[in-house]
């Protein structure tokens, strides 16, 4: 009967505190957000997921990140 009693008892509430530390930002027609993998997620005003060049472009622009993100080996230089 003790460990019905042990049960029964709440236990004490943690605060939640993100591990990446980064804020969203909330912007007029965008929404940005970080997810526990480290990498960013970009949501429109409607709800929907914006990807590929687009995302990047909003990141960029929002100062998020830096550089551009040329795939390695794309360009080739001629051998003479």
């Amino acid at each position: 009967m003790a460990k019905k009693a042990a049960a029964t008892e709440a236990p004490e509430k943690t605060k939640k505190i993100k591990a990446s530390g980064f804020a969203p930002l909330k912007f007029q027609e965008y929404t940005i957000t970080q997810k526990r993998s480290g990498r960013f997620q970009v949501v429109d005003a409607k709800g929907k997921n914006i990807n590929a060049a687009a995302k990047e472009k909003v990141l960029l622009s929002a100062k998020v990140l830096k550089g551009s993100f040329k795939k390695a080996g794309g360009e080739e230089t001629p051998a003479t």
